[in-house]
């Protein structure tokens, strides 16, 4: 029993820090309202309060020095800063791991301290470095300066910085006149490097660090408190280094605060208002008293959805059996059954499907550390966050999705000064839709940046061989092949962007859920990427076909118009095309493309295919009639064919397979 209350507050823990994530990127975005700060306030609390029940002795202590900060700032002694977000935001971080059991290291220790020397005020800003590891540490500066040709000696200065780096805190300047990769590759060295670092190490075991060097390449201080005391030897070389400085005391100083990154700062309390401490914004999240609300395990719904679809399949054959006897209160009781039956599957589908606001939400705080780390400003607008799929669908289409985000910020939106260089707002917008379009899902990500490069595109494309130099393309036909493997416009391999790895990915997922993708773009005004997706993938409606004798099924969602055409002028269609409200539209023919042989029918069905707006038919021996179908995995004996998405049990126990139209649409557009 104790094991399951455990995982209850592990669950209703991470809940907590989804929520506090929420609020702290609220915050940043309004730093003064009373209601987010009161929020993460309680969050902080109740874990408190709660973890030391169970054992989370550090999320305990974490969340203990977090509330004494919030009550800080609620009292008005603090004032919310980007510092107070970043170090909230990595708290978060690690207590989510510490959770999860993930966490192995001693980062709790740094960020107590921080926030002890920070924000608490506990610690005496010069004492601070000296106990950022949570036990006795020491602050030096080293002036490093090997020889020019340490390189033909078999030294490398950079293990060195490596291994200083792994001692403790640091942080460094570099003097060099030339860019240390030439002089690597000259073997000559003409860089030293000023370092400052907090460890627990004595100052025999740094100076052990600098064992191969000589003693004139290296000099190692200890900075004690007082800073009116440095060595003399110190002072020199900071003043032949910054001979500007008035004083050696003050630049250590200043270094040392930066070692500590000492940017907390205490403010007079304001003076309230009614607007902004009474009122609660709308964008914050409250949970409704009257919603009552249980957990229920993701395993127990799949079980459920697996009984609902066998019994849609054997309401299915009963009926079909059932029209063969002429008993009036049997048929009226297999029609009552049908009619339970598909409130039952829509109850049970229901029961599935989640928000998406659920996964967009936790796309914030990605966008906020990306833009911030490529130096750029982007504000993520989300609507329809309310819109309701899968579950399933939604963990497919969340790498998807965050490919599309990354590459919208790095490759589509400009730096600030680019931006107001262009007439734009230095803030870049980043805009995720989400509505129903009939029974699907459509999410568009849309960015005001500079647009996709459809020159360099086709340029890319030559170089590749996807297409000839003198062969006429489409805009649309060059945007298709950003989604074809190993394709990338990137100058640059970066840890977001540029190996060719990605939107090909996108495609593939997309399509293992029923869903599709399609771009558009224009140039300086930005990009827009469209992706539409099924609500379920468990029980669908489809319009069952039979080719050579054997049922296969289309997705309704998918057929826009069906018609009999005689055989003879499909025929003699050597361009593929058929007409359809005065527009060619491209078909194919299943019996070809699944090798059969020439028929006597004299007509065929014409099924018009319709994926966001683009249209292609397909050519059938009959047309059967709808078919609610319960999709299944098809196994291994499929895996390599494209052509079929999954199954479907027919009333008789036969297997109809569903088509992939997807396939089909992105082979047509190919040819």
């Amino acid at each position: 029993m104790t094991d399951e209350f455990r995982t209850s507050f592990v669950e209703e823990a991470l809940e907590l820090l989804n929520q506090l994530e929420t609020d702290l990127l609220q915050l940043e975005e309004n730093p003064d309202n009373s209601c987010i700060i009161d929020s993460i306030f309680r969050i902080m609390h109740n874990l408190k309060g709660n973890a030391g029940m169970f054992g989370f002795e550090k999320v305990q202590n974490l969340t203990h020095e977090f509330e004494s900060l919030y009550d800080r700032i609620k009292a008005g002694k603090l004032k919310i800063t980007g510092e107070i977000i970043g170090v909230t935001l990595k708290g978060k971080d690690l207590l989510q791991a510490m959770l999860d059991n993930s966490y192995s290291g001693d980062e709790d220790v740094l960020v107590t301290a921080m926030l002890k020397q920070q924000f608490l005020g506990e610690i005496a800003p010069m004492e601070a470095a000296t106990e950022l590891s949570g036990i006795h540490t020491s602050n030096y500066a080293i002036l490093f300066s090997p020889d020019r040709n340490i390189f033909e000696r078999g030294l490398d200065p950079e293990k060195v910085l490596k291994e200083i780096n792994h001692a403790g805190n640091s942080h460094c300047k570099v003097h060099e006149k030339e860019a240390s990769g030439k002089q690597k590759h000259e073997k000559e060295c003409h860089t030293k490097w000023e370092i400052y670092l907090n460890t627990s190490l004595k100052i025999s075991e740094v100076e052990e660090i600098f064992m191969f060097y000589d003693q004139e390449e290296y000099c190692v201080f200890e900075i004690s408190n007082n800073l009116a005391c440095l060595d003399p030897r110190l002072e020199e070389l900071i003043t032949q280094l910054y001979p500007d400085k008035t004083s050696p005391a003050e630049y250590i100083t200043e270094q040392l605060e930066i070692l500590i990154d000492n940017s907390g700062q205490e403010y007079e309390k304001p003076e309230e208002t009614g607007s902004q401490s009474q009122t609660t914004p709308s964008d914050v999240s409250k949970p409704d008293a009257n919603n009552n609300t249980i957990h229920v395990s993701s395993l127990k719904l799949d079980e459920l959805m697996n009984l609902v679809s066998e019994l849609v399949i054997t309401a299915a054959s009963l009926e079909a059996h059932g029209s063969q006897f002429k008993d009036t209160r049997l048929n009226n009781s297999i029609e009552n059954l049908g009619k339970l039956t598909k409130k039952f599957r829509n109850n049970a589908l229901d029961l599935r499907l989640i928000p998406v606001g659920t996964l967009l939400n936790k796309f914030k705080r990605q966008v906020r550390d990306l833009s911030k780390s490529l130096g750029k400003s982007v504000n993520l607008i989300i609507d329809g966050q309310n819109i309701e799929i899968d579950k399933t669908i939604l963990k497919s289409i969340e790498n998807p999705l965050m490919h599309i985000i990354r590459n919208s910020i790095d490759h589509g939106i400009e730096s600030p000064e680019e931006r107001v260089q262009k007439g734009k707002k230095a803030e870049g917008q980043l805009k995720v839709s989400v509505f129903y379009s009939g029974a699907n899902v459509v999410i568009q990500i849309q960015d005001d940046g500079r647009g996709i490069n459809l020159d360099k595109v086709r340029e890319c494309a030559i170089k590749k061989g996807y297409i000839q130099s003198d062969q006429p393309t489409s805009n649309q036909e060059l945007l298709q092949l950003i989604l074809e493997p190993g394709f990338t416009t990137s100058d640059n391999v970066s840890i977001v962007s540029g190996r060719g790895v990605g939107m090909d990915v996108v495609r593939k997922e997309l399509n293992a859920v029923g869903g599709s993708i399609e771009i558009e773009t224009e140039k300086e005004l930005g990009t827009s990427i469209t992706l539409k997706l099924p609500t379920t993938l468990s029980i669908i409606d489809t319009l069952m076909i039979e080719v050579n004798n054997s049922p296969i099924l289309i997705p309704l969602l998918d057929v826009e118009y069906c018609y009999k055409e005689k055989r003879i002028n499909l025929a003699n269609q050597d361009n593929k095309f058929v007409k359809y409200k005065n527009n060619p539209v491209p078909f194919i023919s299943l019996r070809e493309k699944f090798k059969y042989s020439d028929h006597e029918n004299d007509s065929e069905m014409v099924i018009i295919i319709n994926k966001f707006d683009n249209r292609y038919a397909i050519i059938a021996d009959k047309l059967i009639g709808e078919h609610q179908a319960v999709i299944k995995p098809l196994g291994e004996l499929f895996v390599n064919q494209p052509y079929f998405s999954g199954g479907s049990i027919m009333v008789d126990g036969k297997l109809a397979l569903i088509l992939d139209t997807n396939f089909l649409f992105n082979q047509i557009a190919a040819n």
